[in-house]
């Protein structure tokens, strides 16, 4: 297909406000992508409880791009989520960039990564998220794949310029691919000269919590969604330290992935209490997008 960003329509009034924010979890096991990471303790489980008491708390229902590996792990902890309303996407089967997969691995990779989760209780599978937003102009095809496996929408792209992965000039909405697949791309804001995916992950935790909730609140009065990522981690204070993957070995960035964590949930209890209405992605996709285009 294309390397370009096709063009596309975001927003339309709905049950599902345009200015949703599609908060998410990846939900990895990040010992699993370290180097004999199983010697350390087990927080998958304790850090997602978390998440799920946050939700709960405001009564709402997000998504969980899941990694095969830990839906085979954790089976149960899959259930909960599902039984609780959650929607449960595919995040690879072991957390691997899709230059690496290739197409064909990539077919295989999402066909166990469902088969996982569907035996763990998650049903109706529909969106997708490509490990480390490795979906960029090079691996484009991949949308043809997740057509054929019947999803209809990643969450996959970073849209600026990034020294590991993003798709610079893809723009920041909403669109339809050539492929019917929607990418719903992270939200980004200009930072310190540079663009940020303001709302997720590292971050939302270590950029100054005013400005974070300012960024948020210019997006949703703008009508777009708020499109962040969490991680278990994210809001873990206990866990051991050590090397994180795919940082190069830098102990500077190495010690931002500890920054701030005991801060998350407090934070994002500002965000909701300013205004901000979690929503399934899939809802989103459904009542804003596909209404949007008259689907």
């Amino acid at each position: 297909m294309s390397t370009s960003p096709p063009d596309g329509r975001e927003s339309a009034a709905s049950e599902v406000p345009a200015a949703s924010f599609l908060f998410s979890v990846d939900l990895e096991d990040v010992r699993s992508l370290v180097p004999n990471g199983m010697r350390y303790a087990e927080r998958v489980p304790h850090n997602v409880d978390a998440y799920l008491r946050f939700l709960a708390r405001h009564e709402c229902r997000a998504t969980f791009f899941t990694v095969g590996d830990v839906a085979r792990r954790y089976p149960d902890l899959i259930a909960r989520i599902a039984a609780e309303g959650h929607e449960l996407g595919c995040h690879t089967s072991d957390h691997t960039p899709l230059e690496r997969l290739g197409p064909d691995g990539l077919r295989a990779d999402l066909e166990r990564n469902v088969a996982d989760l569907e035996r763990a209780g998650a049903r109706d599978i529909k969106g997708f998220r490509a490990p480390i937003f490795s979906l960029t102009d090079r691996t484009a095809w991949a949308y043809e794949v997740l057509r054929d496996l019947g999803f209809s929408y990643s969450s996959s792209v970073l849209p600026h310029a990034n020294p590991m992965y993003g798709w610079d000039g893809f723009g920041t909405r909403c669109v339809r691919t050539p492929s019917g697949v929607w990418e719903i791309p992270l939200s980004v804001s200009g930072v310190v000269g540079r663009k940020l995916p303001f709302a997720g992950g590292v971050y939302f935790r270590v950029l100054p919590a005013i400005f974070v909730r300012r960024l948020i609140r210019r997006q949703r009065m703008a009508g777009r969604p708020v499109v962040g990522y969490f991680h278990p981690y994210d809001l873990d204070t206990e866990q051991e330290r050590f090397m994180h993957p795919e940082l190069g070995d830098s102990r500077i960035l190495n010690s931002l992935m500890y920054l701030n964590r005991s801060r998350v949930l407090r934070r994002l209890d500002a965000v909701v209490a300013g205004g901000a209405t979690i929503v399934r992605y899939d809802a989103y996709v459904r009542e804003v997008l596909e209404r949007a285009r008259g689907g």
